[in-house]
Parts: C-alpha cells; structure tokens; sequence
C-alpha cells in the first residue's frame, strides 16, 4: 500500500493515466477490465472524470510500459485486460454501449486488497527495497501495544516517513484509503489478519472504522504512532 511518487519520464510522455483520470471512479465506463483498472491504477493515479482526448492503443501500450519501468506490477494477461480496457473505452474511437448492469455481488477482503497488491504483492510478499511486505510483519504490528490502532489508521490515512521492516529501511509515500466506504476498509484489514495475526484477535468492524474517522491523522502523524510502537 506504500507507492512511489510519478517519477518525470512517466510526466515527459505528456498523455498519461493521470491527464485521463482524475477524480472519482463511478465515471469510468462500464465494461470488461474496469475493475482491474481502477485496482492497478489509482494507488498512483487518481481515477475520475475522463478528459475528452483520447489515445491509440499504441499510445495506451506505451503508457502501460511506461508505468511497469515506475514499479507498476501486472501479469501478462492482467496487462493484457487493461490495455484491451483503455483501448475500447478511452480510446480514439467511440467506445460501445454501456452493458447492462449486473447484480451486485458481495465484496471479500481479497477484492479490496487487489487496491494493495500492486505495491505490497498478491500474497503481502512485498516489492523490497521499494514496498514493504505484510506477510510477517502485521503479526508484529499487532502484537505490539497499540498496533492494532495503527494498522487501522495507516489504512486509512497513509504513511510519510522511513520504516524499517525486517531489517529493511523503506522511505516511499503510502497513499490512505479513507475513499473506501467503511465496509470495504474493514474487509481489507480482516484480509491483511490472513497475512499473520496473534491468536483471538479480534476482526475489525465498520464501526471501528468509522470511529477512527472521527479524529483524521495526516501521513507524517501516522509515521508519529508507528515510531511509539514497541515492535520486536
């Protein structure tokens, strides 16, 4: 959930994903891939309304490239989906009739983390030395004393200032999620317990979220409550 500032070859090329998308992604059209864009996208760029130019697939392959050198982590076919969705829907020909729309089907943790895994991998294995892993290391933050507060509130609210996770000094911008609706913050962080957690430990609630947003944290103050955290 750690992600590396837009760095200026991705800027040099002018027409990126973020002259695209900007503000809030219900203005993405509906259609195959949507979701696995918005899921390896906005932890750099933030998804909303579309600009009214257009690029060639050939420009949204170069793009693509582009985001893969700035850390952007896709398989071949996940790559191949988004390309294949830029493509059709904010491409340089009109993109086809909205389809219809499907019944809604209930989130799982696993599908909010897809918002994660593109820094701290499928599996919380982490990208080091620029995104720490979870795998391991939640067990520690939340056997700590005031972990558990923590990991609430770097969820939400981001993180500014170096870590040093097993050993590893880590120093990039964690962007918070405090866009997501408290049920889907709640159903991330029961997903990252599936990475380690102390034995009856608790789940986290939408209640609990929506009491830590009563008293919002900016990154740097988030960085402040790890530092006073005892970890082994």
């Amino acid at each position: 959930m750690v992600m590396r500032k837009l760095g200026l070859p991705l800027l040099a090329l002018g027409l990126g994903l973020s002259g695209y998308l900007a503000l809030s992604q219900p203005t993405l059209p509906e259609g195959p891939g949507k979701e696995l864009v918005l899921a390896k996208c906005q932890t750099c760029h933030d998804i909303g309304l579309v600009a009214r130019e257009r690029l060639s697939r050939e420009r949204w392959d170069a793009v693509l490239d582009e985001m893969a050198l700035q850390g952007l982590k896709v398989t071949p076919e996940e790559r191949s989906a988004i390309l294949d969705y830029l493509a059709t829907y904010l491409g340089t020909t009109p993109p086809p009739p909205p389809q219809a729309a499907e019944a809604p089907t209930a989130k799982t943790g696993a599908q909010v983390y897809a918002n994660c895994q593109g820094c701290h991998g499928p599996q919380g294995e982490g990208n080091p030395p620029l995104f720490p892993p979870l795998r391991g290391h939640v067990a520690k933050l939340l056997g700590a004393e005031g972990g558990r507060n923590y990991l609430l509130q770097v969820v939400l609210y981001g993180l500014q200032g170096e870590i040093q996770v097993e050993g590893q000094a880590y120093n990039q911008v964690m962007p918070g999620f405090a866009w997501l609706p408290d049920e889907d913050v709640a159903l991330v962080l029961n997903h990252l317990l599936t990475f380690g957690a102390p034995e009856g430990l608790r789940p986290y609630t939408p209640e609990e979220v929506k009491a830590a947003r009563a008293k919002p944290l900016t990154p740097e103050e988030v960085h402040a409550l790890r530092q006073g955290l005892r970890l082994p």
